[in-house]
């Protein structure tokens, strides 16, 4: 006999977690500051859980929005067989600080910058099997050329490759290989010196606070990528990355309900835009 499995929603997630905790109804909406209806909605189905919801029943719940939400990839991946490729980019990322591989010999400079922008492009292709099938072994290449030549485009380079790793991992669902590749990415743009990319770094920091409901928090790392941007090279690049901080902190004030600091970071984006084009 067949048995037809229902896939599990977001509201069936937050009623386990509720029951799990021993709450109720009432007591999750009160905990999560949120209306009773609309644990209840949430949890039959009969509505849809915003960000700043899922954010709110999530820090009540002591769990992780991504606990919640799920990884509707999951079963794709394992289909696919890609989340076998997710291990080698952990262990990669695990190599930062040990040097030179004596085992490894590294192409040229030239040649890992090339692959590094093959990467990214595969990225913005959506193309996700491809770009994690290649990362690990170019991380681990590159972490070593780094270590052995000290050559700034390399540190640029492994930073952006650590950035991939981000990219890759927090698209998967996979969050805390996200929050390591992040870590690392800050690490290597402190060795390359170079500020956009540390401003990056801390804008997509800033976004994983935004996803987790952690506004204040989010706040404080825009903030501090703000006056990380204004020591980068006057140009386009610093331009861009300042604006795009400017719309994520405006996001995070608007969740935390500071309509002068919306008003002001939307403001300044504008100004950037108009200047930039």
């Amino acid at each position: 006999m067949q048995v037809d499995f229902e896939p599990e929603t977001v509201g069936k997630r937050v009623a386990r977690a509720r029951k799990l905790r021993h709450l109720t109804q009432t007591g999750l909406a009160q905990a999560a500051q949120v209306s009773v209806s609309m644990v209840s909605q949430v949890e039959q189905g009969k509505r849809q859980a915003g960000p700043a919801v899922l954010a709110a029943l999530a820090r009540a719940l002591s769990v992780p929005v991504a606990d919640l939400q799920g990884r509707p990839y999951l079963e794709e991946l394992r289909r696919d067989q890609l989340d076998g490729l997710i291990q080698p980019i952990r262990e990669a990322l695990d190599l930062f600080d040990l040097g030179a591989d004596p085992d490894v010999a590294p192409r040229p400079p030239a040649d890992l910058v090339e692959h590094t922008e093959r990467i990214c492009r595969l990225i913005r292709a959506s193309d996700l099997r491809a770009a994690a099938a290649e990362l690990a072994g170019l991380i681990s290449e590159t972490t070593t050329a780094a270590h052995t030549t000290g050559d700034q485009r390399l540190w640029l380079a492994l930073a952006t490759q650590y950035r991939c790793g981000f990219d890759v991992a927090s698209k998967l669902g996979f969050h805390d290989l996200g929050s390591i590749a992040l870590d690392r990415m800050g690490w290597a743009a402190d060795r390359a010196s170079d500020a956009a990319t540390a401003t990056i770094r801390l804008y997509n920091r800033a976004l994983a606070y935004l996803r987790a409901g952690q506004y204040r928090t989010g706040i404080r790392i825009a903030e501090l990528a703000r006056t990380t941007a204004a020591q980068a090279d006057q140009g386009l690049v610093r331009d861009t990355v300042t604006g795009q901080v400017h719309l994520a902190a405006a996001v995070l004030a608007a969740r935390a309900q500071h309509p002068e600091a919306v008003e002001g970071n939307i403001g300044e984006a504008r100004r950037i835009a108009d200047r930039t084009g």
